[in-house]
């Protein structure tokens, strides 16, 4: 089972990025897929927009996967490979879990079987410095477990201010791939396929 998981802060467009991942794996290629969204509120209205597209999804609520639901995720993933044994699982971790706590809690986990993990981290081009200033601890500890890094909504930024944050993104120290994208129009989203072949 590969399991991929989508990550960033609140806003970036997680959710846009798996709706678009999802027409590719499943139309394309065939596989099967199971989506984990873990939604900080009372009400999971991703989950909804993803059931609309025919996706399984599974919903956590009530904290971040990285703290108070790390054992919910957990046993989420034992049952799904269990009962679904799906090609792939998605996981959308709320924008304030911290990637390298789950990724270490599933590898470590008896009764998962992962032959593969990715790492997704996204970014919002248009509030990235603003972001940098005020989130840079949780951006960096995203950034630095990422196997790709999508700069998203890059349509609302100039060619010199992408440049930018991908050096920006570069100097910490990141040696990964870094693809500008807009999810909401498919525009450049082909780059996420790479981590499939």
């Amino acid at each position: 089972m590969h399991f991929v998981l989508v990550s960033g802060l609140l806003g970036v467009g997680k959710t846009t990025v798996i709706l678009n991942m999802m027409d590719t794996l499943y139309e394309n290629k065939g596989h099967r897929i199971m989506v984990i969204e873990n939604d900080f509120g009372n009400k999971g209205i991703d989950g909804e927009v993803m059931r609309k597209y025919g996706m399984d999804v599974q919903e956590l609520k009530g904290g971040c996967i990285c703290c108070t639901l790390k054992t919910g995720l957990i046993d989420t993933v034992r049952v799904i490979q269990a009962n679904m044994d799906p090609d792939l699982i998605i996981v959308e971790p709320t924008g304030i879990a911290d990637p390298e706590i789950i990724i270490n809690s599933v590898q470590d986990c008896s009764g998962i079987e992962i032959d593969r993990l990715s790492t997704i981290i996204v970014v919002d081009a248009e509030r990235f410095a603003k972001t940098w200033k005020m989130f840079e601890r949780p951006l960096r500890n995203q950034l630095k477990v990422a196997d790709l890094v999508l700069i998203n909504k890059m349509d609302t930024v100039s060619e010199s201010e992408l440049k930018d944050i991908e050096e920006r993104i570069i100097s910490i120290g990141y040696e990964g791939p870094v693809k500008a994208v807009q999810a909401d129009k498919g525009i450049n989203m082909e780059h996420i396929m790479e981590l499939f072949e």
